[in-house]
């Protein structure tokens, strides 16, 4: 019978194994070791080299206060519109500066952003009207997401009792 190939019954080759193993499990550690040494002393950086700056703080005064409001405001003015026109009159594309936002009644932040910048606001697109028909007539959704008629024959729906009395 034949001596299967891997056989060694002096176990000469664990020997060697188990040895190659507790050096290489030795080295490990001290490798180990040596890393958190090095990551835990305390060892000074050299300098990055760069001019001290200076920083000229002072208290801010009323008036500059007031001046900043009114060089805002004066800012805010030039970056608006240049004609008194309606926004729904404005021919688009004229470098007019018209201002338009979108609404949406299930997002709380929508209704306070709406507060907050309202007077810069020239046209409010609200999520809730809709023209699907050809005919024009003008829809809105209400919180079932079911569509309804704003307008029935001389009467107007309510459609959002937020932004409405708001506007």
């Amino acid at each position: 019978m034949a001596k299967p190939v891997f056989y060694d019954p002096r176990q000469s080759r664990w020997r060697v194994l188990r040895r190659l193993f507790d050096v290489l499990g030795v080295s490990i550690t001290l490798l180990v070791i040596f890393f958190v040494y090095t990551a835990i002393r305390d060892e000074q950086l050299p300098g990055l080299f760069l001019p001290q700056q200076k920083r000229p703080y002072h208290a801010v005064k009323e008036k500059e206060k007031e001046k900043e409001k009114e060089r805002r405001k004066q800012a805010a003015l030039r970056m608006r519109r240049k004609s008194k026109k309606p926004p729904s009159q404005v021919v688009l594309n004229t470098d007019e500066g018209i201002r338009a936002a979108f609404y949406v009644q299930w997002d709380a932040a929508s209704f306070s952003s709406l507060k907050e910048y309202a007077r810069q606001i020239d046209m409010l697109y609200p999520e809730w009207l809709h023209v699907l028909t050809p005919d024009g007539r003008l829809q809105a959704v209400n919180a079932d997401n079911k569509l309804y008629d704003v307008i029935k024959g001389a009467k107007t729906r309510p459609v959002d009792d937020k932004v409405m009395p708001f506007l």
